[in-house]
C-alpha cells in the first residue's frame, strides 16, 4: 500500500516552452511572455502580439532553459520533489540576484520566486511568515500577477493560525479592491468563497446552500471558482454526516474531465474522509477494515499523485497513518509518519500523528 507513497518520480528536463495555462484548462504556448500584471498577461508569437485578461489565466509558466535561471529551475525541481526547505533557499537566491533581475528579460523571476517561496512556506506550515511574505511581494511588485492569489494565501494562513478576524479582514480587503483597482470579479467571488468556508456560525446545511449558490453563480463566467465551490459542497455534506451522499458527489467530480488537479485532490481527500468516518462509526474491526483500507488508498493517492497541492498533503498523510494504525499495521503507519516529518517538519499534522503513534 505504501508503494504509492514512495514511488520515485523520474526527473524531467527543464521547462522548455513559455505557456499560459488558462482557467478553462487549455494551454497556450507562446514564443515570449512580455508582461504579467493583475490586469493582463501579454505575449508574442512570431511577429504578432496578444493578451489575456489575468482573470482568465490560471498559471504563467516560463521557459527555464537558460543557465541564468539555474537557481529558479532548481527551486522548481525541489518543489516537485517535495523538498520545500531547499526550494525556499533557491527562490531567495533568485530574489537576491540583482544582475538577473535588472535585465528586463528576467524581471518576471522576482514575483514568481517570491510567490513560489510563499507556497513552499505554506507547505511547511510557516503561516506567520507566509502572511508577511504576501505583504512583501505586493510591496516589491505592486502590479504583480499574483496580487489576489497572495492575499488569498495570506487569508488562509491567518485562518490556519486561528486569526479568524485577520482572515476575514484580508478577504474583505480583496473584495473591496476589486472595484478600487479594477480587478476581475473573479477575485470578489473567490473572497466570498473564502468567507463562507471560514464561517463557523453556519451549520452544514446552510453552508451547503451558500456553496451551491456560489457554484451556480460562477459556473459560466468563472468555472475555476465554481469548481472549488462545488467540491466544498461535498465537504459540507461530510460535516453534516451525509457520508454516502458525499462519496457519490465526489465520485461525480472525479469523472468530470474538466476538474483541475487541485479539485481532484480535494475530492479524493473527501472520499477518504467519508470512508474513515463511516469506519469509526462501527464497533467491529472486521466492519471497519474495508472502509479504512479504502480511506488509506484515497489519502495516500492525495499524498503521492497530488503532492504538489500541498494544502491537502499533510492532512492526508495524518489520516493515512492513523488508519494504518487502526487496521493493525503500525510499521507502515510509522513509515508514513517518518515521511511526514521529512516533508513537513513544522506541520501540526506531523505532531498530531507522532502523538497518535506514541513516537518521541
Amino acid at each position: 500500500m505504501l508503494n504509492i507513497l514512495t514511488t520515485t518520480i523520474l526527473a524531467v528536463c527543464a521547462q522548455s516552452t513559455n505557456q499560459l495555462v488558462l482557467t478553462d484548462g487549455s494551454v497556450l504556448e507562446v514564443d515570449k511572455i512580455t508582461a504579467e500584471t493583475y490586469s493582463e498577461v501579454s505575449y508574442k508569437n512570431g511577429s504578432s502580439t496578444g493578451r489575456k485578461d489575468a482573470a482568465d489565466v490560471a498559471e504563467v509558466i516560463h521557459a527555464l532553459g537558460h543557465s541564468k535561471l539555474a537557481d529558479y529551475a532548481a527551486g522548481v525541481d525541489f518543489m516537485k520533489a517535495g523538498n520545500y526547505n531547499d526550494a525556499v533557499y533557491s527562490f531567495r537566491d533568485v530574489q537576491a540576484d540583482e544582475k538577473l533581475l535588472e535585465r528586463s528579460t528576467y524581471a518576471w523571476a522576482n514575483q514568481h520566486a517570491r510567490f513560489r517561496e510563499m507556497r513552499c512556506l505554506y507547505a511547511l506550515a510557516q503561516f506567520k511568515v507566509v502572511a508577511q511574505k504576501a505583504d512583501e511581494l505586493i510591496a516589491a511588485v505592486p502590479d504583480t500577477f499574483f496580487y489576489a492569489q497572495a492575499l488569498i494565501m495570506k487569508a488562509k494562513s491567518l485562518s490556519n493560525m486561528g486569526d479568524k478576524p485577520g482572515a476575514e479582514a484580508t478577504y474583505s480587503m480583496l473584495s473591496d479592491q476589486v472595484a478600487s483597482m479594477s480587478l476581475s470579479m473573479r477575485w470578489e467571488n473567490e473572497a466570498e468563497l473564502g468567507l463562507v468556508l471560514i464561517d463557523s456560525k453556519s451549520n452544514a446545511q446552510s453552508k451547503q446552500r451558500s456553496l451551491q449558490g456560489l457554484a451556480e453563480k460562477n459556473a459560466d463566467s468563472y468555472p475555476s471558482v465554481a469548481a472549488r465551490a462545488r467540491v466544498e459542497v461535498g465537504h459540507a455534506m461530510v460535516d453534516g454526516e451525509e457520508y454516502e451522499k458525499a462519496y457519490n458527489f465526489f465520485t461525480v467530480i472525479l469523472e468530470d474531465e474538466t476538474s483541475s488537479e487541485a479539485v481532484l485532490a480535494s475530492a479524493i481527500s473527501g472520499m477518504g474522509d467519508c470512508s474513515y468516518r463511516q469506519a469509526l462509526a462501527l464497533d467491529s474491526l472486521d466492519g471497519q477494515r474495508p472502509l479504512l483500507e479504502n480511506a488509506i488508498l484515497d489519502f495516500l493517492t492525495v499524498a503521492s499523485v497530488y503532492r504538489e497541492h500541498v494544502e491537502f498533503v499533510p492532512r492526508a498523510m495524518f489520516f493515512a497513518g492513523d488508519a494504518l494504525k487502526r487496521i493493525g499495521d503500525p510499521n507502515s503507519a510509522k513509515k508514513v509518519a517518518s515521511r511526514l516529518k521529512k516533508l513537513f517538519p513544522g506541520s501540526s499534522w506531523k505532531t498530531k500523528l507522532f502523538n497518535e503513534l506514541n513516537i518521541k
